[in-house]
């Protein structure tokens, strides 16, 4: 008996704003387990004939009836409709196309979004008609009460539905450890927002949570949730991962429990690319509950939709010649289209006039017919190639939510906490962007042919206390000491010169407690550099770190010196309005730098009428 298709469509109109119901919807792997979707085992991509690829999946209705499909990728425009099919192999069912569209409905008195959940079953026998009944049905009525369950609860986006939780939890040993955390300078209203996160949340958040993330939910500072993150692994609480992630899907592939494990080389099944391990892009560090206190594993139920990949706009599949028209609605400045797999790729651009650039490309087996294209509301694309492709709309500049191991291994409580914790012996891991100081004590040789060397001794460590103290402080950490001379590392460009400054104005109140008398040469320089494993030490090499040292030796004392260009790329106006110094422009010959380099000398100055700010038309 040929049983036919049927299509069912349900829709409902809410009091919420498209751009909302979109991050509800389009997170599957935390709305699939609320509206009753079962758990999914997917293999790695596979592809045949002119087709596009798909994924083989498999799974068990109610845990007792065995599916296998092939999952086709989703379709989508952001904040507007999804759709993704499934052809079965085995089971009750054929095929099953499920989709979601968003329609604005607003008024003059509010916003507001109708729903239509789109559902189409073809199934194989009787069986597939009771689970399209049962189940199917069901789960698109469950997704409408799922976006009125979250208006209802009062619409906060730090806050999706999600079942109820009945997670076992080692209560004891969780408060034997907090206890154990309360010794760290970790503030107690962090703890108890940490005790409740991992009791009543659900396993998938528990086992993978993502410090911006969570600091979002808390409303709290980014960076005292990661210290106390940190802190909370050295306690035992938490274990800590190493997640790699893929530069064009952006999605982690694999994940390591050390930096010792980390490889250099990686490759990508959805993207058909090998790429380097990259330390302030590629390698991001995420948290999960220790076993001892609960045992949880993220369960997927989804490796498509489009909240995995929010940086992809548009995303469609073209047939083998066929033309579509694609919108660009999307806010953001930096767009380009690439196919998937083939990753040839094509840049937007706002600063192309529309006029003399095509509003249409061409992809055929060489590529696409231009290289880039002036910006507009659409843009056809034709297929002429023989096989299907993938077209992916995406933003092009890096996700900034992210901790990643540039930033974190910048940080002093992480090199103290977790000091086992570097590369393996010869490896090298590449840097984009870091920056590099050195200080160093003026006269540091005559200190010790005047007080002796027990004496000097101290005064040079308590030194390094209080330069440490003012790294720290922001978001940085001492690489190492070399005599009286010292190293620290900086994620942002920004904290390093606010911390330079800051060191050279407390030199003063550190000389009174101390009495002592020091002077400070500092040197302040970013750039690429290599992380490697030194002596069992995290630390960076190459031109950014010798520019940096050099810098330091151009100092005369009490002062910072920096390159002319360092400051055309830092965001300086903050952090210079925190100060007051003297600026002077020099040329100098580095040794071991090719080339004069104009650089800049920042000095304070004990007179009041001599002080210069920040004059933005030195950079001009």
């Amino acid at each position: 008996m040929t049983l036919k298709a049927k299509k069912y469509v349900f829709e409902q109109q809410f009091a919420l704003a498209k751009e909302t119901i979109w991050k509800l919807i389009s997170d599957n792997n935390r709305m699939n387990p609320y509206i009753g979707i079962f758990p999914v085992q997917f293999s790695g991509v596979q592809k045949e004939g002119t087709n596009v690829f798909y994924r083989s999946a498999q799974a068990k209705i109610a845990g007792l009836i065995p599916l296998k499909w092939q999952e086709f990728p989703f379709q989508w425009e952001e904040n507007k409709s999804y759709i993704v099919e499934r052809r079965y192999v085995s089971g009750p069912l054929v095929s099953y196309t499920w989709g979601i569209e968003l329609v604005d409905s607003s008024d003059a008195f509010a916003e507001k979004t109708t729903v239509r959940v789109i559902a189409e079953y073809l199934p194989r026998n009787p069986l597939g008609i009771a689970v399209v009944l049962a189940i199917g049905i069901q789960s698109m009525k469950n997704t409408l009460a799922y976006i009125d369950d979250y208006a209802k609860a009062g619409a906060d986006p730090r806050e999706l539905p999600q079942k109820a939780v009945n997670a076992k939890v080692n209560f004891v040993e969780l408060e034997r450890l907090e206890d154990r955390l309360r010794k760290f300078p970790v503030d107690a209203s962090y703890i108890v927002l940490l005790h409740r996160f991992l009791v009543e949340k659900s396993d998938s958040d528990v086992a993978v949570m993502e410090p911006i993330q969570i600091a979002k939910q808390w409303k709290k500072d980014s960076e005292e949730v990661l210290r106390m993150l940190l802190y909370a692994t050295k306690s035992g609480i938490l274990n800590l991962s190493w997640n790699l992630i893929c530069p064009n899907c952006r999605v982690s592939k694999v994940d390591y429990s050390s930096l010792s494990q980390l490889q250099n080389q990686f490759h990508c099944d959805l993207c058909g690319i090998n790429y380097d391990a990259d330390f302030d892009r590629y390698v991001e560090l995420q948290f999960s509950v220790h076993p001892s206190i609960r045992k949880a594993y993220a369960e997927v139920y989804c490796v498509g939709a489009p909240q995995i990949t929010p940086h992809i706009k548009v995303q469609k599949i073209i047939g083998a010649g066929q033309t579509i028209v694609l919108p660009i609605t999307s806010a953001e400045k930096a767009l380009r289209l690439r196919v998937l797999q083939e990753n040839n790729m094509v840049d937007i651009l706002d600063k192309l006039p529309a006029e003399g650039h095509p509003a249409l490309l061409e992809y055929t087996e060489e590529g696409w017919s231009h290289s880039n294209i002036a910006r507009r509301s659409e843009i056809s694309l034709t297929n002429s190639s023989q096989n299907d492709i993938i077209v992916a709309l995406e933003q092009s500049d890096w996700n900034a939510e992210t901790v990643t191991a540039a930033k974190v291994t910048a940080m002093q409580e992480f090199r103290d906490l977790f000091s086992s914790e570097v590369l393996s012996p010869g490896q090298q891991i590449s840097i984009r962007n870091v920056t590099i100081m050195f200080t160093d004590l003026k006269g540091s040789t005559s200190l010790y042919e005047t007080v002796g060397d027990a004496t000097a001794y101290g005064q040079v460590n308590r030194h390094f206390e209080f330069l440490t103290h003012w790294i720290s402080k922001n978001s940085g950490s001492v690489v190492k000491t070399i005599g009286d001379a010292v190293m620290a590392v900086f994620h942002l460009p920004e904290d390093g010169l606010r911390a330079a400054l800051q060191i050279q104005q407390h030199v003063a109140e550190f000389n009174n407690a101390e009495k002592e008398d020091i002077m400070l040469k500092i040197g302040l320089h970013s750039g690429p550099a290599i992380a490697v494993n030194s002596n069992d030490r995290l630390d960076y090499f190459g031109r950014t770190v010798n520019v940096a040292a050099r810098l330091q030796g151009e100092g005369v004392g009490g002062d910072l010196v920096i390159g002319r260009d360092f400051l055309e790329q830092v965001q300086a106006n903050d952090v210079f309005a925190e100060s007051s110094f003297m600026m002077e422009l020099f040329h100098a010959n580095l040794k071991g730098i090719e080339g004069q380099i104009e650089l800049v000398r920042l000095s304070l100055d004990k007179k009041p009428e001599e002080i210069v700010d920040y004059i933005p038309l030195l950079l001009v």
